[in-house]
């Protein structure tokens, strides 16, 4: 059985969203409580390019960089949101052995740079995974 877990740095991220951007917050939270009761929907979020369609709720992809080094990283982009240009993603964690999801991050895509090793963000978000 599958589980959803949010990190503390990312219920930290969605108080912020609660406080600048409600309605963002709102649609992301009612996303997770979705997925997290769904056992289909928990297993696809470990298929790179589900949802690429924008058919489904989400779309899924690994965060290629830190998943070429080992992390076992992901990335979620809501579909309603992108629809009226509120631009999230949800960076989570897969720790197959448990079969668990932790939510790392929740923040505006502008604010991601995937590629940057030295990113302030990515660095968060490396933390937090090796304390998984």
């Amino acid at each position: 059985m599958y589980r959803l877990f949010i990190h503390a740095d990312a219920e930290s991220d969605l108080e912020r969203l609660w406080e600048t951007e409600p309605e963002a917050a709102a649609r992301i939270t009612v996303l997770l409580e979705a997925i997290e009761a769904d056992q289909r929907q928990l297993d696809q979020l470990t298929e790179h390019g589900f949802g690429t369609d924008g058919a489904g709720a989400f779309n899924v992809s690994k965060w290629h960089r830190q998943w070429n080094l080992g992390h076992d990283l992901w990335r979620l982009k809501a579909w309603d949101l992108e629809k009226v240009r509120m631009r999230y993603r949800v960076v989570y964690a897969f720790v197959p052995g448990k079969r668990h999801y932790h939510v790392l991050a929740v923040l505006p895509r502008a604010e991601v740079n995937y590629d940057d090793p030295n990113d302030p963000i990515t660095r968060r978000i490396l933390r937090a995974y090796a304390d998984l």
